[in-house]
This record gives structure tokens, C-alpha cells and sequence, in this order.
């Protein structure tokens, strides 16, 4: 994250934005390729120019040597109007039909096929009250939010076509608006989050004016629902530098518009939890870290987000883990052997890194590190397997069915963690000893 902060990149030089044709061409993966091409040539048949949109053309402009770059797909825009997508292609779907977008099949691959477009009238501030269809690229840039997203490929030559200067402003490590910073934001708020997550994700400086006109354009956050700020944090989420990304939003007053329970004086611990969390984490970790509070208020955050039962259940796993690790903090294993087993079994946890991460943000660092390495060295002194017992072992030995079989069943689980018993009949007895009566 420093290095994302001073601005410093690793990125190509202007010189190698644009490569020859054919090598940008080859950065394209071919199960994408293949069908950008057939879509233009059927497309150009038609005497409509199609072009490769938006964030695929700068992806691959950013990809350094040999090799593909990640692209997970790939869309396409003409001057073709939608009936005529539809009549060209014998598979296609006319979801987005109304705003100028029909998707078409090919080889199995869906591909988002747009007409070029102007709109005008934001007064919901999502969707534009009107539509009005173009022959022309460069018109079609002007509705875009940033110049880096405003780039378009010709996938049959090779051909860039840069009206708005994305190309540049990548080499500069800049990212601006597309025309006037303030409309932008007004139009959509989606677009505030959008900037913070790309300055992050690209390591790249605000271009003047891009921050304040952010914050001047706060209310716009008001038309955004949280399936979207959800989509949008999960994007986050997954690229490098996450924590500044949260960082921006917090610095132009977003995040406490769009994250439930952010503020009380908290965001410095959330964003050193972000910036602490192992790379590869869960959203759901991410959005404990993020979210913050007590396992209740946590979930009512996270729930707020209309984030899945999955992505709920990893995060008040983390929280739980996390908890945990807390009370633990600057103590040592007993001789018992649940206690020891309870230790085993922290250290077995999927969410064990990330918790720590979020417990050791909010103080007592060294000592959570210590629990977390405490923890980690007793899973690996436990046994594997470790014997435990069924449900039916435990009611032959008399005990009811209920929260009592319940936690008897994880008493037992822990002991044979910690090492009370080698063997099947051993589980037995201790299980007799230590749950029969109890």
C-alpha cells in the first residue's frame, strides 16, 4: 500500500501502451479471442466497425512480456442498433435490449454486443432517462467514467482507438474523468466506489479536482443500492491494495454512506485489519475486517449488504475466530486435555490468518501473534485423525438427545484433539468419566 500511496509504478512505459497490433491481439486469451473476431467479421459484413470496450483494452495495454492477460470477458460495440445484432446472429439473449445491449453466443461464450451511445438524464441517479444511439466511438467515450475505461480495440486489425487520452493517463499513472468529474459522479455514485477500488487496483494518483468533486457529489451515494455497493466491495475485495482503496473511501467521506456501523472512531483499526489480511482471503473475511462490531452487529452489517448466507457464515467465522484468539491472547496451554484440544483447534481454523489480522488490528499485537502461533503448533502436535465418537456412542452410553449430546459430542472432539485418548475404547471410558452424570 505505500508504495500504491506515493504513486510509484511498475507499470509500462508510454512507449509500450501500445504495442503492434498483432502483439495486442495475442495478449487476448483464445476462447476470448476467437469469438471477438467472428462477432466483427459478421458485424463488419454488415458495414458496421466493431470494437473491444471499456476495461479489456486497458487490462491488456497493461499486460507486461509474453503471455495472456486475466480478462474474464470481453465486450463488443458498433454502430449496429440492436435489431440488426439480433437479425446477424442466430443466438442471442435481448437482455439490456432497451439500453442498447443484446448478448450474443458464440462457441458457447456470452458476449455483451453494444451499440454506441449517448445519455442524457441521470434522475434516478443509476440509469439515464434517455438513450440516443450513434455511429461514432468517440461519442460513445463520452459517456464513460474514466479515460482509462474509454479505450477501444479493433479485434480483427489490432487497432487502438484512444478519443479520451486512457492510454496516457495509464502511462502517467493518472486516472480522470471522462469530461467533467463532478457530472460523473453526480450521474451514477457507483462511480465513486469505482474510483477508489481503480486506484488501488492500478496504483494511480488522482488526476486534480477527481477527490473533491467525489466529495462534492456525496448525495449521489443515495441511488445506489446495496446489491451493488455489495458487487462492488467484493470486486475490491479481490485485487491488490484493498486497504486503500477503503482508505480513499474513507477520506472522501463514502464510506459512511455505503458501509453499515463505519465510523465511532474506528476506521484506522478496519483499514490496518485490511491491509493485515493474507492475500487470497475470503469476502467474507474481508467484510469482517471491513464491517467490524461484535458477532451480532456484524451480522446485521453484513446482511445490510444483502451478502449471501456463505459470505455471512466466513464472516462471523472470522469475527468468531478472531474473538477467540482475543481471549486467549498472552495465555499458554494447560495440562488439560480439552483445553489443549480447544488450542488444536483454533489452530486449525480456515479463517485463523484473518482473524488475526482483525484481532490484532485493535491492539495487543504481539500477544495475538503469539496465540495465533501457540495455536498453529499445537494443531500440529494433535493427532490425525483424532479419535472422537458419534452421536449413537454417546446415547448408548445414556445421555439424551439434545444440546447435552451436543456438546458432549464436541467435549469429546477436543479431548481427542488434545490427546486424552488413543484409541476407540479409550473415547469410551473418558466419555463415561467425564460426561455420564455430569
Amino acid at each position: 500500500d505505500d508504495s500504491a500511496r506515493s504513486g510509484r509504478r511498475t507499470g509500462p512505459s508510454p512507449g509500450d501502451l501500445l504495442p503492434p497490433p498483432g502483439e495486442l491481439l495475442a495478449r487476448i486469451p483464445p476462447h476470448l479471442l476467437g469469438p471477438a473476431r467472428a462477432i466483427a467479421a459478421r458485424l463488419a459484413g454488415a458495414g458496421h466497425r466493431a470494437w473491444v470496450v471499456g476495461g479489456a483494452v486497458r487490462d491488456l495495454l497493461l499486460v507486461e512480456g509474453a503471455g495472456h492477460a486475466a480478462l474474464g470477458d470481453i465486450d463488443i460495440a458498433s454502430a449496429a442498433v440492436p435489431d440488426e445484432v439480433e437479425a446477424l446472429f442466430e443466438r442471442t439473449v435481448a437482455v439490456g435490449k432497451s439500453f442498447g445491449v443484446v448478448i450474443v453466443v458464440v462457441d458457447g461464450l456470452e458476449v455483451e454486443v453494444a451499440t454506441f451511445r449517448e445519455e442524457r438524464g441521470y434522475s434516478d441517479r443509476r440509469r439515464p432517462d434517455e438513450i440516443v444511439y450513434s455511429d461514432s466511438p468517440a461519442v460513445d467515450a463520452r459517456r464513460r467514467d474514466f479515460t482509462i475505461n474509454a479505450l477501444f480495440l479493433d479485434p480483427l486489425t489490432g487497432e487502438v482507438f484512444d478519443p479520451e487520452g486512457g492510454a496516457a493517463d495509464l502511462a502517467a499513472g493518472v486516472l480522470r474523468a471522462v469530461g467533467d468529474a463532478v457530472g460523473r459522479f453526480r450521474e451514477d455514485g457507483l462511480r465513486i466506489l469505482r474510483m477508489a477500488r481503480f486506484l488501488a487496483r492500478f496504483a494511480l494518483e488522482p488526476a486534480p479536482g477527481l477527490l473533491d468533486a467525489a466529495r462534492s457529489e456525496l448525495d449521489s451515494l443515495e441511488g445506489v443500492s446495496p446489491e451493488r455497493v455489495h458487487d462492488e466491495l467484493r470486486k475490491m475485495a479481490g485485487g491488490p491494495r484493498s486497504a486503500r482503496a477503503v482508505e480513499t473511501l474513507d477520506d472522501v467521506g463514502a464510506a459512511a454512506r455505503v458501509l453499515p456501523g463505519w465510523g465511532g472512531g474506528e476506521a484506522g483499526a478496519r483499514i490496518a485489519a485490511l491491509r493485515a489480511l493474507p492475500a487470497g482471503s475470503r469476502f467474507g473475511w474481508f467484510l469482517a475486517a471491513l464491517l467490524g462490531g461484535d458477532g451480532a452487529e456484524l451480522q446485521d452489517r453484513v446482511k445490510r449488504l444483502r451478502a449471501s448466507r456463505e459470505v455471512l457464515a466466513d464472516a462471523l467465522d472470522a469475527r468468531r475466530v478472531a474473538d477467540e484468539l482475543i481471549a486467549r491472547a498472552g495465555t499458554e496451554p494447560t495440562d488439560d486435555a480439552e483445553d489443549r484440544g480447544a488450542w488444536a483447534d483454533l489452530g486449525g481454523q480456515p479463517a485463523l490468518d484473518a482473524a488475526a489480522a482483525i484481532a490484532a488490528a485493535s491492539g495487543a499485537s504481539d500477544a495475538i501473534a503469539g496465540a495465533r502461533a501457540t495455536a498453529s503448533r499445537m494443531r500440529r502436535s494433535a493427532p490425525d485423525p483424532a479419535i472422537s465418537l458419534g452421536a449413537r456412542d454417546l446415547i448408548g452410553l445414556g445421555i439424551a438427545p439434545g444440546p447435552a449430546l451436543g456438546a458432549g459430542l464436541e467435549r469429546v472432539r477436543r479431548a481427542g484433539l488434545g490427546g486424552a485418548f488413543l484409541d476407540r475404547d479409550g473415547a469410551l471410558e473418558w466419555a463415561r468419566a467425564n460426561l455420564v452424570g455430569a
